[in-house]
């Protein structure tokens, strides 16, 4: 049985482990929130400063439209770049993301940076109806997960990708 499943998250603020797209078909959606930003703020114990949260969400907001650049070649290779952006992330502050680590991620994906430059100026588009999407789902926690069976929509917040996939593996074994 193939479910469709719409997860919703923040870059940075969720663990990405292998995906199963065979059994699943996972639409990610990356959004940049208020909220999200402050409680990452937190989760790596930042300063409470307004100058802090304006870098953070800034850097953010970088790595999402990056993110959403590189999937316009794809889901597949963006959920490559995800994979890369959390491996090369690793002991690091979303702070300390920039030109030269999205540089050295294309790389190693084999990229055409020329590519990149082309469909960067969708991804701001892109994420703007990102965030609709995610408005009209009223979705207020990220990350937030829809999932898709033929008869049923199952709702869930808070869980991380690879949860999902736990409760996903129960789910089928019910039916």
């Amino acid at each position: 049985m193939s479910q469709e499943i719409q997860h919703y998250f923040t870059i940075f603020a969720d663990d990405f482990g292998v995906f199963d797209t065979h059994t699943y078909d996972w639409f990610l959606h990356p959004v940049v929130t208020p909220t999200a930003i402050k409680e990452m703020r937190l989760t790596y114990q930042l300063p409470k400063t307004i100058e802090t949260y304006n870098a953070l969400f800034d850097r953010v907001n970088k790595a999402t439209l990056d993110y959403l650049t590189v999937n316009f070649a794809g889901r597949h290779t963006g959920r490559q770049f995800l994979l890369a952006l959390q491996d090369e992330m690793q002991g690091k502050t979303p702070l300390t993301y920039n030109n030269k680590i999205l540089i050295k991620i294309l790389h190693r994906l084999k990229f055409d940076v020329s590519d990149f430059i082309r469909y960067y100026h969708f991804a701001q588009t892109s994420l703007i109806q990102e965030q609709k999407n995610c408005h009209s789902e009223r979705l207020t926690i990220l990350p937030s997960t829809l999932i898709y069976f033929q008869d049923d929509v199952i709702r869930i917040d808070a869980l991380a990708q690879r949860q999902i996939f736990a409760f996903l593996n129960e789910k089928t074994a019910e039916r």
